[in-house]
């Protein structure tokens, strides 16, 4: 399991057009960050559950990166989508958005690698059945879904990534 694994298993996933929909949308409405439902289905992928305190841990040490850098970015990208005339600069800032979310996916990892077993190859033999419910466990711990909101959105997002897979 390597952190750039997760990257590949992650652009995968969001390109399919639904799920990058659902995703969009619960980020939008629920301050969701993508990337952190995408780790959750990846570690389910892998055969690996995720605990509330990883998660807690983990945003100790992406929450800066979140709030200075890539939130910026997407907040600028977005308020310059209806001027035609910085259509070029948006797309220079989506590549910049990129980039500082792949850094996120370094950091997340970082911030794993101590308290996960990160390095173990992932487990060949996890029954379908198995990556939907740890992808639901797994997603479950984070702050959108803990609330107990967004249930049926949490359900539909654990079958888009698995039938993804």
């Amino acid at each position: 399991m390597s952190v750039e694994q997760f990257w590949e298993w992650a652009l995968a996933r969001y390109g399919c057009t639904e799920s990058q929909q659902l995703l969009l949308r619960l980020q939008n409405e629920g301050d969701l960050v993508i990337l952190e439902a995408l780790f959750a289905g990846w570690l389910a992928h892998c055969g690996q559950r995720w605990q509330a305190s990883e998660v807690e841990h983990m945003h100790g040490v992406t929450a800066s990166w979140m709030d200075e850098v890539v939130l910026p970015l997407r907040v600028t990208r977005e308020k310059w989508k209806s001027d035609p005339d910085r259509q070029q600069q948006r797309g220079l800032l989506l590549q910049l958005e990129v980039q500082a979310e792949r850094h996120l996916a370094d950091l997340i990892w970082f911030a794993l690698s101590k308290s996960h077993r990160l390095s173990q190859a992932p487990s060949e033999s996890v029954r379908p059945d198995k990556v939907s419910q740890f992808m639901a466990e797994n997603l479950s711990v984070l702050p959108i879904f803990r609330r107990g909101e967004y249930v049926s959105e949490r359900e539909q997002l654990v079958a888009l990534l698995c039938e993804a897979t």
